[in-house]
């Protein structure tokens, strides 16, 4: 072994108006900054490494030649080593020794090496190719790969190694593991082709992870696990893993900030277990199940992302989780752009387009929130598809959304009687059907809505013994209402004009009634052309008209009264020998 110790006289001549000087070794590498009198030695191929570090002091560097090193080594502190041409053409190989490759130290920097061949015994089922424990080094520029165990193994609290330009791939567990409260610095790093995770952290640490790319891992591409765990992992790019895209699980949370995460196995983010994160500003497309999973009474955040082209939902909250998604696109996904099951969300200021299903699914009794959003052109490719759908969920409350051109109704309930408040409908309708009692309060209606991609007439539409109170909305287009199968809707206090800029049909009814219904129709003000209060067989038989309504009644006995509050003093209208209710009044003989 050739060793040579260099000591700059020039630089002692000049130490003290000049610190550092700037030494050029024999690499196509970019020079790097040494303090002076840095001991250097030399290693060449057939040379031991191991033996030019048990030589060397210190704060000195082994630079080593180009070719295959068949050892293991441990470095010392504050020791780099080097290679001259970098890791395509020179490489570390552990396989014929046990244990670890490389082993570091305080402060020591491993810059350049192919790092390969770690060998797992059933004694050393939990080493690995590169071990960094309780320590902070750097390790930087290195290929690290086909090894039995993870890549690179960091543990310890208090340290901060800096893990830089590394290629880590083919490793039989993780690409790089973090444990034991690790506050460790992860930047530009590729992850691929892991058994594993890509990254793997884990033990209550709290590394940052950044502007790495992790993909064709066999399970996720980064994973986060343990309570107490808590990342910073920003402006990484995760795509192709066959799990997640990034990961969390036992309870540990997050900070995922202007990731990109695309074309992952199953969910591009999940959570479970418990877990907690902060989503923001990442773009999440075309993963093969949820973009977003969240479920196992978990909790997110989920703010200023892109989440669009998902095959499944664009985010899924489920069984427990308390979970803010606000000013997202969500665009275009699968089935659902958002679906909430069995939890509690406030849906914020998003825009939910051209979801192939509905915009928003709301099921089994939670409580949902969903206010300023523009709710547009979902449903396109299912009959039955909607802005939103609201199923046995109570108390939920959806107010001050913009609904537009959704293929199916605006929004969809059954099973429930939710609070629909102070939205705008274009070309759009609500739903009531199967036992459907929602509250529909100061809504806008401009123009009826379209079901199934048809023109619908009606802005509201009652179906199936459904109940609804509909009271103090504005409805501008034909036929607002329409009550069918035994529906007993109370409407109360609406205005109804025939005739406005968006209307598809100005100047027809108000309100439709079909067979077998008894709406209670209160105090509402019909304007602007509409011909009709009400058409249909149900006004000779089960109508229930009170004081306070003006307009024209039109019966299928072609009998047309112009009803009047003054001309009959708040009394109940009788037409054609029917019985009507009104208050207080009790069931009245029917006239022969």
């Amino acid at each position: 072994m050739a060793v040579k110790i260099q000591k700059s006289i020039v630089g002692l001549v000049l130490a003290l108006a000049a610190p550092f000087i700037l030494i050029w070794p024999q690499t196509p590498q970019a020079a790097t900054w040494f303090p002076t009198g840095v001991e250097i030695v030399s290693v060449h191929e057939g040379e031991s490494i191991q033996a030019a570090i048990n030589k060397i002091k210190e704060g000195g560097m082994v630079l080593v030649s180009s070719g295959v090193y068949y050892e293991t080594i441990k470095l010392k502190p504050k020791v780099v080593l080097r290679s001259e041409s970098g890791p395509e053409q020179t490489t570390i190989d552990g396989s014929h020794g046990q244990g670890t490759v490389v082993q570091l130290a305080e402060g020591s920097t491993l810059d350049g090496f192919t790092v390969t061949g770690r060998v797992e015994t059933d004694q050393e089922q939990d080493r690995h190719a590169i071990e960094c424990v309780d320590i902070s080094p750097t390790i930087k520029n290195n290929v690290i790969r086909d090894n039995k165990g993870t890549g690179l193994y960091i543990s310890g609290a208090q340290t901060e190694p800096q893990v830089s330009g590394n290629r880590i791939y083919d490793n039989q567990k993780a690409g790089i593991g973090i444990t034991n409260q690790s506050k460790a610095q992860i930047f530009e790093n590729q992850c691929y082709g892991n058994a594993e995770a890509g990254i793997g952290i884990r033990g209550k640490s709290a590394p940052t992870v950044k502007n790495n790319k992790c993909f064709l891992n066999q399970k996720v591409g980064i994973g986060i696990s343990d309570k107490g765990t808590s990342p910073l992992v920003e402006g990484n790019e995760c795509y192709d893993n066959e799990g997640a895209g990034i990961g969390l699980q036992e309870g540990a949370t997050a900070v995922l900030k202007n990731n990109n995460v695309h074309k992952n196995g199953r969910a591009g983010i999940g959570l479970r277990d418990a877990s907690s994160a902060t989503i923001e500003g990442n773009q999440i497309e075309a993963n093969i199940l949820a973009g977003i999973g969240i479920i196992d009474k978990s909790v997110a955040t989920i703010k200023d992302n892109q989440i669009i082209n998902n095959t499944m939902a664009g985010v899924t909250a489920m069984d427990g989780c308390k979970v803010t998604i606000e000013n997202n696109l969500i665009e275009a996904n699968g089935t659902q752009g958002i679906v909430c099951s069995s939890s509690e969300v406030l849906v914020k200021k998003n825009r939910v387009l051209k979801n192939i299903h509905h915009g928003i699914g709301i099921y089994r009794q939670s409580k949902a929130e969903v206010c300023e959003n523009q709710i547009n052109y979902n449903g396109a490719n299912d009959k039955r598809g909607s802005g939103i759908l609201v199923v046995s969920s109570d108390e939920s409350h959806i107010h001050h959304n913009d609904f537009n051109d959704n293929y199916g109704p605006g929004v969809y309930t059954r099973r429930c009687s939710p609070l629909i408040s102070e939205n705008t409908f274009t070309n759009d309708l609500i739903f009531a059907m199967f036992h459907a009692s929602p509250t529909i309060k100061n809504n806008v209606f401009y123009s009826a809505g379209k079901s199934g991609g048809k023109k619908a007439k009606s802005g509201v539409d009652i179906r199936e013994s459904s109940h609804p109170i509909i009271t103090e909305n504005e409805f501008l287009g034909k036929f607002a209402i329409a009550v069918h199968s035994k529906s007993h809707p109370l409407v109360m206090k609406n205005k109804f004009s025939g005739s406005h800029k968006n209307s598809i049909d100005s100047g027809r009814s108000g309100i439709k009634v079909n067979r077998n219904c008894r709406p209670s129709i209160v105090d509402n003000i019909f304007y602007n052309g509409n011909k009709l209060l009400i058409v249909g067989r149900s006004v000779t038989e089960n109508a229930i008209l009170s004081f306070g309504n003006t307009g024209q009644i039109k019966t299928m006995n072609t009998t047309n009264i112009d009803f009047k509050p003054e001309e009959h003093g708040g009394k109940n209208l009788i037409v054609a020998g029917n019985q009507f209710l009104g208050p207080g009044k009790g069931r009245e003989k029917k006239k022969k």
